[in-house]
């Protein structure tokens, strides 16, 4: 799995890759900014914008090459050149070409426009000189390419500020960040290419990444055949509970999944009015009904549980979710589950997986949606170390976290925002602990199933949740 690293772990990085190449960190910068240049060699006139940092002494080197490249070039600087320090001083005292120092200097129409203005460890929103600029490489007609992510996103979370460039290329150097791949990375790095200069991975063997990306092959699992000697109760039983009146949908499509994902056998939990009609849309299910006022359920034998989809909040939701929660089953809970745990603020041993999206992130951890948003990595590390469980925090970007480990999913879209997507996904990794996968390597499998599946149909917004549980099994074929 490809590791990505926080802003404060790109120093120790290039220090390390420098030492490997036996070069200089003036010489590492030349190596950047050629890795990034050989992406739009085939243009013949280039606007370089660059800032205050590293990542403008990269525009300063790129623009020295595309000026000995024999192509129209200009420089706008935004911060002029005798005020830099360092290696970046070193980039601007090295381009001699023409350089401007506001935007109604710019001479001619360029095909590509570089930005190179803030590196990956901005932490607060572009002040005027600098939005004046991001907004006019927005607005502007050519390629837009950014050095190692677009100025205005912050590479450690992935948070955008306003404003931040719409790049139609991010040429990421030496590493990933999560700032490209949760968040509101995916809307604004547009291609992403990873450009690593010939340094191998070992040479990171001992900077911690922050993350890790997972990756398609984690189905593989999936793939191998079963047992000849087996039978259904050699796969699980998963107990799915919710779907309060009008909601009944929600647990027969979480049912389903858990079946369609490979458990042995799924019974259903449901208001009493709705339980007879569940095997009236799948035959496979077994259905129970829970009047509301029994004080002892009695609760069928179950590997598995999956509590919380299309639950209510109503008298009904919090005495089916009290007893289950009682049960010392290895739950995931989800939906208004979590609601409801948010509002009584008790933990359980029992709860294996959580899959909030962000705004019940927000209700667990008593604070606003912008928060959660705002660093989802530590979001999601904060719940998993608060309920000692699996924590599946849902969005672009979706996150993983056991508490120690983290992970991103790079794959999906937003055709998943969608009702019932969420209650697919819950059924698929409760049917996957069933048979016997670890919590977390049954989130981790039940995302990137889910979100390949996704990908692979292209429906676009036409997507629905009925077309994730008809296409999973083809996705693992």
């Amino acid at each position: 799995m490809q590791a990505l690293y926080r802003s404060q772990q790109t120093k120790p990085i290039d220090e390390a890759a420098a030492e490997y190449l036996q070069i200089d960190s003036y010489q590492l910068m030349q190596r950047a900014a050629l890795a990034v240049y050989r992406h739009i060699d085939d243009f013949e006139s280039v606007l370089v914008v660059t800032g205050p940092g590293n990542n403008g002494g990269d525009g300063w080197v790129l623009a020295e090459l595309a000026r000995r490249d024999q192509k129209k070039v200009q420089v706008w600087a935004l911060q002029k050149p005798h005020t830099l320090s360092g290696d970046a001083a070193k980039a601007a005292a090295d381009y001699h070409g023409e350089v401007v120092f506001s935007a109604a200097d710019i001479i001619a129409d360029y095909e590509v426009i570089i930005d190179a203005v803030f590196g990956t460890g901005l932490s607060r929103a572009p002040r005027t000189e600098y939005a004046d600029a991001i907004t006019f490489m927005n607005s502007y007609q050519g390629l837009t390419v950014s050095v190692d992510i677009p100025s205005g996103l912050a590479g450690d979370t992935g948070l955008a500020y306003s404003p931040t460039v719409q790049a139609d290329v991010t040429v990421a150097v030496l590493n990933l960040m999560p700032g490209h791949m949760t968040g509101d990375g995916r809307d604004y790095c547009g291609e992403l290419i990873v450009e690593r200069l010939d340094v191998p991975e070992r040479v990171y063997a001992e900077i911690k990444p922050i993350a890790y990306l997972l990756d398609k092959t984690i189905l593989s699992s999936l793939k191998q055949p079963r047992r000849h000697n087996s039978h259904k109760g050699s796969y699980g039983r998963v107990l799915v509970a919710g779907g309060q009146h009008g909601m009944l949908g929600a647990v027969l499509l979480s049912g389903t999944a858990a079946l369609v994902s490979g458990a042995g056998l799924v019974q259903v939990i449901t208001t009493e009015d709705q339980a007879p009609t569940v095997p009236l849309y799948r035959p496979e299910l077994m259905a129970l009904g829970f009047v509301g006022s029994e004080n002892n359920m009695n609760i069928p034998p179950a590997d598995v549980l999956v509590l919380g989809m299309g639950l209510g909040t109503s008298q009904w939701s919090k005495a089916l979710w009290q007893q289950l929660m009682m049960a010392n089953i290895p739950a995931l809970v989800d939906a208004d589950g979590l609601n409801l745990l948010a509002e009584s603020d008790q933990s359980s041993d029992s709860i294996a997986v959580m899959t909030p999206h962000p705004k019940e992130a927000a209700r667990l951890l008593h604070c606003d949606v912008k928060d959660i948003q705002a660093d989802r990595i530590k979001a999601g590390e904060t719940l998993a170390k608060r309920y000692q469980c699996v924590v599946v925090l849902k969005g672009s970007g979706t996150i993983i976290s056991d508490g120690e480990n983290n992970f991103i999913c790079p794959y999906g879209s937003a055709d998943l925002a969608t009702a019932g997507t969420g209650d697919v996904l819950a059924g698929v990794a409760g049917g996957l602990m069933a048979q016997g996968f670890s919590a977390l390597q049954s989130a981790q499998m039940a995302v990137v199933w889910h979100a390949l599946t996704a990908d692979k149909l292209k429906l676009g917004r036409c997507l629905t949740a009925s077309d994730l549980l008809q296409h999973l099994p083809q996705t693992i074929k």
